[in-house]
């Protein structure tokens, strides 16, 4: 409200809840609300949370439980009795100015601990569940009454007596299952309407940054408003510079709340302490930089640079290949290789940065016993695919992970023709239809920058065929191996 009254008077309704928008032929925007009449506006920003209505319109990502849940709940310190305040003051020294990651010795759980201001006392306690404790539609839900009766009776026994005795003495705990989108938003902007914070890429909290991400979308929207000439070109600048940030973020906090909740792969169980758990995060070869790029934030990165020691940067300013950024624009010269020579690239020529695995893709001839096999035989949960205008099947290898099975092409030649398909050149004079290669065996990988990986694939001179998926703004390059020319 302290913001809503810095502008002109009159222009902010409260009260009325919007349910849907459709783009009208003129551009404008039109927004049907639960009661009263509609609203046609120029612009619509889309702020309604992680359950958006308005998420459809740019390439809708269902919800995803993450396999987990918060126990959760906060308690003024001055009604912690004395010794437990004696004991949490003890183990967690700088308690009130950082936040606590905690991991418990025998490993199962990890939890989070620190200070909401004005005394208060907020933590929260992480457990796998395989399924969701609220009801549908629902993030919160009460606790059971036995579940919250053995939480408190465990609580010193597994967390010792300064934050045992926080739990403990917390009057209310709650349950909070945690949620992020299941596929990153590839776009932002629909023509006359933008979408931002959570709406546009809920998130688990493991990062600690859902609000950040939200003020970063407003300040990033407001400088591409000041600088563009009409709301397409404002909307295209913002969506351009947000959305592969945050859907390297989504994808970060994921595996970050997979590998505390033992729940990745590599895990045999959940880390035990703070140098098990970054073992399994370096070691997972994700892009370790979080903070945002471009102008605007080029200030953060300098006092980064120049006025935090490296003794007081948190893992992901310390981690191995991390560098800060001095301009927007800078480039690395040269990069070593594993045995410590360096090798000369072209400016612009640095490794494509890999989010994660999106999809892996099998060619067959018979779609429907493939997709029997890996269904009823692996338990693969079958996903809604677009049309590509040829046959074929989607499957959920694990939440993130598909498998595409994709209907040969009666026309495509075949490895005993002349023309083996992985020699195919990626062109239009190549002697083989880019459709070819598109419907081949294939490993799909998500890049935070698809901009960036079409430069490097250019400098290393790797040729590549360019698709947009049907029904939406996601772009896909496709090459060979073959292709590379060693320079």
């Amino acid at each position: 409200r302290a913001l809503a009254a810095q502008l002109p008077e009159g222009c902010v309704t409260y009260g009325r809840k919007a349910m849907s928008a459709e783009v009208q032929q003129d551009g404008t925007t039109r927004v049907q609300f639960q009661e009263g009449p509609p609203a046609t506006c120029d612009l619509l920003v889309a702020a309604d949370g992680p359950r958006s209505a308005f998420r459809q319109h740019f390439g809708s990502s269902a919800m995803r439980f993450a396999g987990y849940f918060a126990w959760r709940g906060k308690v003024p310190m001055d009604e912690l009795p004395d010794r437990t305040q004696a004991a949490l003051k003890e183990a967690y020294p700088d308690f009130g100015n950082c936040l606590y990651f905690v991991h418990r010795p025998e490993g199962g759980q990890h939890a989070v601990l620190y200070g909401l201001g004005n005394g208060l006392v907020n933590w929260l306690l992480y457990e796998n569940r395989p399924q969701p404790l609220a009801g549908p539609g629902q993030t919160v839900a009460v606790a059971p009454m036995h579940e919250l009766e053995q939480l408190k009776s465990t609580a010193r026994s597994r967390w010792g007596e300064g934050f045992g005795g926080v739990i403990e003495a917390t009057p209310e705990p709650f349950v909070n299952d945690i949620y992020d989108l299941q596929d990153p938003l590839p776009s932002f902007a629909n023509r006359s309407m933008a979408i931002l914070g959570d709406a546009a890429h809920a998130i688990t909290p493991h990062m600690a940054k859902g609000s950040n991400l939200a003020l970063h979308d407003a300040l990033t929207l407001a400088a591409a408003a000041a600088g563009a000439a009409d709301v397409p070109s404002m909307l295209q600048a913002y969506s351009e510079a947000r959305t592969q940030e945050c859907a390297r973020c989504l994808l970060l906090s994921r595996h970050l709340g997979r590998v505390r909740s033992g729940l990745h792969p590599g895990c045999k169980s959940s880390p035990k302490d703070g140098v098990s758990f970054e073992a399994l995060v370096r070691s997972s070869g994700m892009c370790a930089r979080t903070l945002p790029t471009g102008e605007l934030f080029l200030p953060v990165w300098d006092f980064l640079r120049s006025g935090l020691p490296e003794s007081e940067r948190g893992f992901f300013l310390r981690s191995e290949g991390t560098e800060l950024p001095r301009t927007l624009k800078q480039k690395a010269d040269n990069i070593g290789d594993r045995s410590g020579t360096s090798m000369r690239i072209p400016p612009g020529a640095e490794p494509v940065q890999i989010t994660c695995v999106n999809h892996i893709s099998r060619e067959t001839a018979d779609v429907e016993r493939l997709r029997r096999f890996y269904s009823t035989v692996l338990g693969l949960k079958a996903l809604r695919r677009p049309d590509f205008g040829f046959g074929g099947a989607w499957l959920e290898i694990q939440p993130g992970i598909s498998l595409h099975i994709i209907e040969l092409d009666p026309d495509k030649p075949t490895a005993e023709g002349r023309h083996p398909v992985q020699d195919a050149d990626l062109t239009d004079a190549g002697r083989l239809p880019e459709r070819f290669i598109r419907r081949s065996h294939h490993v799909a990988l998500t890049v935070p920058d698809i901009g960036a990986a079409k430069a490097t694939l250019e400098a290393h001179g790797v040729r590549y065929a360019e698709n947009t998926v049907p029904g939406t703004s996601c772009v896909q390059l496709f090459f060979s191996r073959s292709r590379w020319q060693r320079r």
